[in-house]
């Protein structure tokens, strides 16, 4: 029963150190063992990774026996307790080569984290901004923004506004995540909150964290002098930290980067980027490779070498790929877009400016998110209409839409392009009622415990329903539930974003 203590499903590790009180491993080995052979678990075999997972009705049941017995709350604040560490653990090796073994991971564990982030909330608000902040380069790494501002947000409702280094780091992922949305007055909000505590603490760490939220805040509003100074002065607190203070100045040194290549300061912005790409590939981290590869594409490309430039968008393409991030795809091939518009190539220009735009659609963001580049981007599409005419450009546009993230990047390689995925072309699923009834509660931006109100079902019942809708549909977050369903029935929805 103590395995019920589980959402989702498991890896031995958890389960030795959840439940394996009394046990050596080689004896909780065996109890695993002997429960699949009862078929009471379910042992799940993924290329050198095997989970376990319990049936729902089981679990309930585990449960019951576990609160009889006086160990359920125990077990509960193990698990806690395992799931913080985990999370925190991914966050201290994110630049190293072990980043994808973390993604893989996080992106296995999201049922026990997701258990994990909702005990905090009733019970320690401030444990559960440590683990949400932690999961921020997750979210980022995976495009999951509107699952981390729905985390974020309730957590920062739910923990006392005192100055502390967890709630103003909480407020920095927060916003950068509804920044890269397009919310900025939400951003506004709450990086004027990180400065209103900041103005209580002598922590040198909030009030760098509060200049880097400011920095990207500014860069993403279309202050680029003030972002440049911000990120500066966040890139001088930080200094050479290590772990999590590490992973912030390679962020801070990215988006300073950023700034200096809106302003059309090329050669500082190439300074920036070089330091960054020194730092991760030295280290065998690909996400941040990725993004600052696409930076020096862009300044490549804004020099005039549209052929160097396309080289190394595509070293971002096949990094983003690797990560599975739809935003820097998105990313790359809006810019890739405008490389082949200048070489004549109209439909090619078009058809990748069709699946950047499709790809931001599915995760609540846009493929241009700096005001400053929309002038490129409305460009590109004016001259490439122009080319092909009003009927082969949608005919264009239809094809780049249908493509989907792998076979936009193979397309945008030169690579034989695969067959549409079940999300974005083909024949769509076939839903149950149930199934219809919560894809449709999904994309009207409801929680699992409101969809379990309105079903008049339990919240685990609820959460059970999504997972499974997300399996079925070959999903990762909730948003592009809703973009399915407003593609193949016309729904209305939200736009929840991750």
């Amino acid at each position: 029963s103590r395995l019920s203590i589980f959402a989702g499903s498991f890896e031995l590790d958890a389960a030795e150190q959840i439940c394996g009180s009394g046990l050596d491993a080689e004896e909780l080995l065996d109890a695993v063992a002997s429960l699949v052979d009862k078929s009471v678990l379910i042992r799940e075999e993924s290329g050198t990774v095997v989970r376990f997972r319990m049936l729902e009705t089981l679990r309930d049941y585990g449960r019951e026996k576990l609160l009889q017995s006086g160990e359920y709350r125990q077990l509960q604040r193990r698990h806690l307790d395992w799931y913080e560490q985990l999370a925190l653990a991914a966050e201290a090796e994110w630049i190293s080569a072990r980043q994808l073994d973390w993604i893989a991971r996080l992106g296995r564990e999201q049922s026990n984290l997701r258990e994990a982030l909702e005990l905090c909330m009733t019970d320690t608000p401030d444990t559960g901004l440590r683990i949400a902040a932690a999961l921020f380069p997750f979210w980022l790494s995976q495009s999951l923004f509107g699952e981390g501002r729905r985390w974020l947000d309730r957590l920062l409702a739910q923990d006392l506004e005192r100055p502390t280094v967890e709630r103003v780091k909480a407020l920095y992922a927060d916003s950068m995540l509804a920044e890269l949305q397009g919310e900025i007055p939400v951003g506004v909000a709450l990086v004027e909150e990180g400065r209103a505590l900041a103005e209580q603490s002598a922590d040198s760490v909030i009030h760098a964290l509060v200049a880097y939220s400011d920095g990207a805040l500014a860069l993403f509003s279309g202050d680029l002098r003030r972002a440049a100074s911000r990120l500066q002065r966040a890139l001088e607190m930080f200094g050479a930290r290590e772990g999590h203070g590490h992973l912030l100045r390679i962020g801070a040194l990215h988006m300073l980067g950023m700034a200096h290549e809106l302003l059309g300061e090329m050669d500082h912005a190439f300074e920036c980027y070089e330091q960054v790409l020194a730092i991760t590939e030295a280290r065998g981290e690909s996400m941040y490779r990725a993004y600052v590869l696409w930076g020096m594409g862009v300044v490549v490309w804004r020099r005039g070498d549209a052929v160097q430039a396309a080289r190394q968008l595509e070293q971002s393409l096949r990094l983003a790929r690797q990560v599975n991030n739809p935003r820097t795809v998105a990313t790359c091939l809006e810019v890739l877009a405008w490389i082949s518009a200048g070489e004549g190539d109209a439909h090619r220009a078009i058809v990748l400016m069709a699946a950047a735009e499709e790809l931001g659609n599915s995760i609540g963001s846009l493929a241009v998110v700096f005001p400053t580049m929309l002038v490129d981007h409305e460009k590109c599409e004016r001259s490439s209409r122009r080319v092909l005419g009003e009927r082969a450009c949608e005919a264009a546009r239809s094809e780049g839409r249908r493509l989907g993230l792998d076979a936009a990047v193979a397309y945008a390689l030169g690579e034989r392009v695969p067959g549409p995925p079940a999300s974005t072309g083909g024949t769509s699923p076939k839903l149950t009622k149930r199934e219809r009834q919560v894809a449709g509660l999904v994309t009207e931006g409801l929680t699992n415990k409101e969809i379990a109100a309105r079903l008049v079902i339990s919240p685990r019942t609820a959460q059970g329903h999504v997972e499974h809708l997300l399996t079925k549909l070959g999903f990762t977050s909730r948003a592009q539930i809703a973009a399915w369903l407003v593609r193949s029935c016309g729904v209305p929805g939200r736009g929840l974003g991750g």
